[in-house]
Parts: structure tokens; C-alpha cells; sequence
């Protein structure tokens, strides 16, 4: 069984788009905003990286992906391009369910349309 091929939406490639524009701060500046949060600055460094990874275009179309392969009860796997689609594809098929139950109406049935199996409209 071939699952359909999840793709942006034009909110993800915008949000992208703009993610792509931003710099990363110095060790000096995690370092200082560390001393001010009394937090150790690695863990900022780590979190804001983790962050950054997030608004990417694999981790979008691997969240994505994972949400369409768990809607169609295709099995995990981890054979994924990339670590950031491996992250996004982990997060949307494991959080899938509690996702969907945050979602209108209207949003689920155009997820359901558009990539579940059987419900090809």
C-alpha cells in the first residue's frame, strides 16, 4: 500500500521561509542569556538549535508524513533522508492522535481527503 505524499502548506513554507533568515547567536550570547535564565548555556545552545530545526522544510514534511503514514496504520520506521525529518516524521506519527483531537472539523476532513486511504474525495 502506497501512502499519498504529504505536502506544505503555504503557512509551512511561509513560516519556513522566515526561519530561514534568522542567525544563529554566538556562544557569547547563549553564554550571557544563560548567566541571566541561571540555566547552563549548552541546554540554551541544544534548545534553541532543536527550535530552529523545527521550522525546517524536512522536519515540516516529515511531521507531515508521519501524520499521514499513523492516519493510515502504516508501521514506524526510522529509515527517514535526514534528522530532521526523522524528528518531525517521530513527532507527527507519535502524536498524531492527540494532534487530531485539536483540530476543527473542517481541518480534519481535508486531512482525511486529501491522505487517508479510502477517503479520496
Amino acid at each position: 500500500m502506497k501512502t499519498p505524499e504529504y505536502q506544505l502548506t503555504k503557512s509551512q513554507i511561509r513560516k519556513i521561509t522566515q526561519a530561514e533568515k534568522i542567525t544563529r547567536p554566538t556562544d557569547d550570547e547563549f553564554k550571557a542569556r544563560a548567566k541571566k535564565e541561571h540555566r547552563p548555556w549548552g541546554i540554551l545552545k541544544r534548545d534553541w538549535i532543536v527550535g530552529q530545526m523545527t521550522l525546517t522544510e524536512d522536519y515540516q514534511r516529515g511531521l507531515g508524513q508521519g501524520r499521514v503514514d499513523a492516519a493510515n496504520g502504516i508501521e514506524y520506521t526510522e529509515d527517514r533522508p535526514t534528522g530532521a525529518f526523522n524528528l518531525g516524521y517521530y513527532r507527527g506519527y507519535t502524536n498524531y492522535r492527540s494532534d487530531r483531537h485539536g483540530w476543527d472539523a473542517a481541518t480534519c476532513e481535508r486531512f482525511d481527503r486529501m491522505y487517508v486511504i479510502g477517503q479520496e474525495g
